[in-house]
């Protein structure tokens, strides 16, 4: 003898089945909405960020640096230690910044100006701070084709990884950590060694993928303290500027 079913329970089934499904389709929905949405022609891998970071420094016209020693000195020249250099650069070859340091003995704080126009460099005194001309050689930081040196500490970066995204500066960024040798240095911090591992940091703006600031972490100056740190931050990028000599 066969068992009777109602008549509406295959139909009353098939009610449950739709619904649990619509129940899944709202909930995958909903959980994606949370996730931070990525923009059109975003990258998707680290590869592809490094390389339009490269390209992007490369064709950067001018910009606006803080190069910063949080933590140990940079030796200038015996007896002369700095602690930040800042200014603006018209790449390729025009600069003008202003380095602080001070004198080991007696302990008195300098401020060096420092202005670059292609192969004619001038240089405060140390003592009376009036200009004068000086070989490219004695510029105590040199600065010029800042994004070729930048891109070329770009691709230099060894075993890269995306920490993940991050606020700096009112920019959203992307993280990435990785490790350089000192030498590969040699273009943005005077007196850089040669052979020393040194950790980098490096902020890239999640919008074009440009470099706006890096953290240099080890020893990269052969006098240098193992636990050396210089901060590096970039801004007003192309902005147009007028370097001109001193009178």
């Amino acid at each position: 003898m066969g068992v009777s079913r109602p008549a509406g329970g295959d139909a009353a089934r098939s009610s449950w089945l739709i619904a649990g499904v619509l129940l899944i389709v709202l909930t995958i929905a909903c959980s994606g909405e949370d996730r931070p949405a990525l923009t059109e022609g975003a990258p998707r891998a680290l590869g592809e960020i490094l390389e339009q970071s490269v390209a992007r420094l490369l064709a950067l016209e001018s910009v606006a640096f803080t190069l910063e020693q949080e933590k140990g000195i940079t030796e200038l020249v015996t007896g002369v230690e700095m602690s930040k250099a800042y200014g603006v650069v018209d790449i390729p070859d025009r600069f003008s910044l202003t380095v602080e340091a001070q004198l080991v003995s007696p302990r008195i704080f300098l401020e060096i100006g420092v202005i670059v126009i292609g192969d004619q460099a001038y240089v405060t005194d140390l003592l009376s701070s009036k200009w004068g001309r000086a070989s490219l050689a004695s510029v105590p930081v040199n600065v010029s084709n800042l994004g070729q040196t930048l891109a070329d500490i770009t691709k230099a970066i060894k075993t890269p990884v995306l920490v993940g995204p991050e606020r700096v500066s009112g920019r959203e960024t992307y993280h990435i950590k990785g490790s350089i040798q000192s030498e590969d240095l040699a273009g943005l911090v005077p007196g850089a060694g040669q052979g020393f591992k040194v950790d980098l940091d490096m902020w890239l703006d999640r919008s074009d993928n440009l470099l706006v600031q890096a953290v240099i972490e080890g020893k990269v100056v052969p006098t240098d303290i193992p636990d050396a740190r210089r901060l590096l931050t970039l801004d007003e990028f192309d902005v147009p500027v007028d370097i001109t000599a001193p009178e």
